[in-house]
């Protein structure tokens, strides 16, 4: 299969993975809220905050070691693919014994001493934290295994190997409602049994498909090697520091003004912003392989034109779904919570759009990323995230509403847009002028036109059902007509006639 055409087609699987992902998911956090309460919901988010503060390395690594294994099979060099499969396992092994060993000193004491708990609620706040340390280490040590199947693009296993974990899930947030003991406990415990049987399913199918994944025990004794993977996880590590501290640090300084009823209006947020960087990152895991196979075969032109083919496409996938949502989330939030915590409106509509913002530039990240040249680029991300915290917090003690720390966070991310920008001009090679009219361009257009029509429909109409059904449908019929004639180029449209004709022909041999 031609690489352009894989990519669409592990796009589109990972896809369709994501519409089952987010419907289940829904599903869920509804079941899962109603079963614990605003209370514990939220002292379960405050948890799994710190516990993915403290997980940070998780990241890091998963990107050092996708980013060697898709390097080397550019390069078709299978012993040394091999040897980096190995030495990560190893590595992250390692990594998940030390993360444990964090978990359970940092996060009692910040239990204990520095978050706002009700005292009766320190005993099983303690025992999340304990099951969710296991957690944590087992899906580090899956990293690898995940890994190996996006470097070989295998979508489909990867896909189906997720949805059964998010269903999973969802089963046990159905027996949580019927549970009669603690279901705090009993939700963390679900969790890490989900963890590990995903962990399982992919040693299994890796292990029979992919010969590299078949562990030879071996001493670690090529260092060069070992200097160049931590070395990588080490800049990015920093980056992702930065991040978990914004992501996860800023619950916490909501929590000390505000308590936990905010953190879960918090996790609700991250929830919905989850599900929909789900459709984003679809995308960027179908296209990143490719980006880095291409440096690995010295093919700078085709790393450059795939790094602005993903960053618009990133945008577009997420902002489809993103932007009528921004416009009816005080509605759609009430149809699926019925009655959402205070702050969950403003929380989720400034967290879309820092993703947004986010997602504008990502696909120049992975071009940097795929030359190894990543020291100033997570240098300033890291430092730039950083000053989320200090920021957020002289804002709230200056007595500056909730929203105000998600504000630093959008002006932080438009920071950011422009330094990928500079840096992978600098360091790839891509056009200023070149981005900005083949991605800002499109993108400012379509979505101009997506909002305007969504504004339409809500200055028009009352708020019900009806209405959100309306704006949809505009929203996403003003986004196909303008996408196609203004956002993408005639190579991708007749990529994607070619696509359609093929499938076409397909159907007509069927019926035949």
């Amino acid at each position: 299969m031609q690489p352009g055409n894989r990519v669409i087609l592990n796009t589109a699987i990972l896809y369709a993975k994501m519409v089952v992902s987010i419907l289940v998911g829904l599903i869920s956090t509804r079941l899962v809220l109603k079963a614990l309460g605003v209370e514990d919901y939220g002292i379960y988010n405050l948890v799994a905050g710190v516990v993915s503060m403290l997980a940070f390395l998780n990241t890091s690594l998963a990107a050092s070691t996708q980013r060697f294994l898709s390097f080397s099979l550019g390069k078709q060099d299978v012993r040394h693919l091999k040897k980096i499969f190995y030495y990560s396992l190893i590595l992250h092994i390692g990594i998940g014994v030390c993360v444990i060993l964090l978990i359970e000193t940092v996060g009692i004491y910040g239990i204990k001493h520095v978050l706002t708990i009700a005292p009766d609620k320190i005993s099983n706040t303690l025992s999340i934290l304990h099951l969710l340390s296991c957690s944590v280490f087992f899906s580090i040590v899956a990293v690898p295994y995940i890994a190996v199947l996006i470097s070989r693009e295998n979508m489909l296993l990867l896909s189906l190997i997720e949805i059964a974990e998010t269903v999973l899930k969802l089963l046990g947030a159905v027996y949580l409602l019927t549970y009669p003991g603690n279901r705090l406990i009993m939700y963390s415990a679900i969790i890490v049994a989900v963890m590990i049987i995903s962990l399982l399913l992919k040693m299994i199918i890796c292990r029979m498909k992919y010969p590299e994944t078949r562990i030879v025990f071996q001493s670690l004794n090529d260092r060069t090697l070992l200097r160049e993977l931590t070395s990588f996880a080490g800049w990015y590590t920093f980056a992702s520091v930065g991040s978990m501290g914004r992501g996860q640090g800023i619950p916490m300084i909501l929590n000390v003004f505000f308590g936990v009823v905010v953190n879960a209006a918090y996790g609700i947020a991250n929830q919905v912003n989850g599900l929909m960087q789900f459709f984003a990152t679809a995308i960027l895991q179908s296209i990143r392989p490719q980006i880095i196979k291409s440096e690995g075969a010295q093919d700078r032109i085709r790393v450059k034109k795939l790094s602005l083919v993903a960053c618009r496409y990133m945008f577009f996938l997420c902002a489809l779904f993103s932007i009528p949502l921004i416009i009816e989330m005080p509605y759609v939030l009430h149809l699926w919570l019925g009655n959402p915590p205070e702050y969950t409106v403003g929380f989720c509509r400034l967290v879309l759009l820092s993703t947004l913002l986010f997602m504008i530039t990502c696909g120049l990240g992975t071009a940097i990323d795929a030359t190894g040249n990543i020291k100033w680029m997570y240098i300033w991300m890291g430092s730039l995230h950083f000053l989320n915290l200090p920021v957020g917090y002289f804002l709230l003690k200056a007595g500056m509403s909730a929203y105000s720390v998600l504000w630093v966070v959008v002006g932080e991310e438009l920071i950011c847009m422009w330094v990928r920008i500079y840096l992978a001009n600098r360091i790839v090679g891509i056009s200023v002028r070149k981005f900005v009219r083949r991605v800002i361009v499109p993108i400012t257009i379509v979505t101009g036109a997506t909002v305007l029509a969504g504004i339409v429909a809500i200055f028009y109409m009352h708020t019900g059902f009806l209405r959100l059904v309306v704006t949809s449908m505009l929203c996403t019929c003003t986004f196909l007509i303008t996408g196609w004639f203004c956002g993408i180029e005639n190579e991708e449209k007749s990529r994607f006639k070619n696509i359609m004709h093929n499938i076409t022909a397909q159907f007509k041999l069927v019926k035949r």
